[in-house]
């Protein structure tokens, strides 16, 4: 039994999984958030889940080089409808 009130130090044994869609590559980074890259590595933006009344949806946010700024796009409902809108 845990006596200490410490926080817990909680390491994942099981690597990130990539996936790829089309030219890009999607690797998660948390159960709600994925990182969507080039082959080459540019970052394009990230997908995450939303949890709202009707049920779960994805939300894609586009990232702008030359601006060093996210734009969110509107929310959909799968994943790989959110990934689309970072492909076109």
């Amino acid at each position: 039994m845990l006596t200490s009130t410490e926080p817990q130090l909680h390491i994942r044994t099981v690597s990130p999984v990539a996936r790829s869609r089309g030219d890009l590559r999607i690797l998660d980074v948390r159960d709600d958030l994925s990182r969507v890259t080039r082959i080459n590595g540019e970052i394009v933006g990230y997908v995450d889940r939303v949890d709202i009344a009707g049920g779960t949806a994805y939300r894609a946010r586009r990232y702008v080089a030359a601006e060093r700024r996210f734009v969110e796009l509107p929310n959909v409902w799968s994943a790989d409808d959110a990934v689309d809108c970072l492909r076109w």
